[in-house]
């Protein structure tokens, strides 16, 4: 089975059925218990952070602004 749900891939992988390509931290207590083990682990990419890419000419709605000028603002350490 081929899906872009993560959290019936990750239910499939727990049961046996298969393998999950999925965030660490969102399978974190899974994989402490042993529920789910890692595999390929040479070929797993690492990112350092989540990222966000648009063009700046492009038209931007309003929440995407909001979001990015609440973003930017965050990552100032402004309140």
């Amino acid at each position: 089975m081929v899906t872009n749900d993560g959290s019936l891939c990750t239910s499939l992988a727990k049961l046996g059925l298969g393998l999950a390509y999925a965030v660490e931290v969102l399978v974190s207590d899974e994989l402490k218990s042993g529920r789910l083990k890692r595999v390929l682990e040479p070929f797993a990419p690492t990112v350092p952070g989540y990222f966000i890419y648009f063009p700046s000419r492009a038209q931007r709605s309003t929440p995407l602004r909001l979001f990015v000028d609440t973003a930017k603002e965050l990552l100032r350490g402004g309140k």
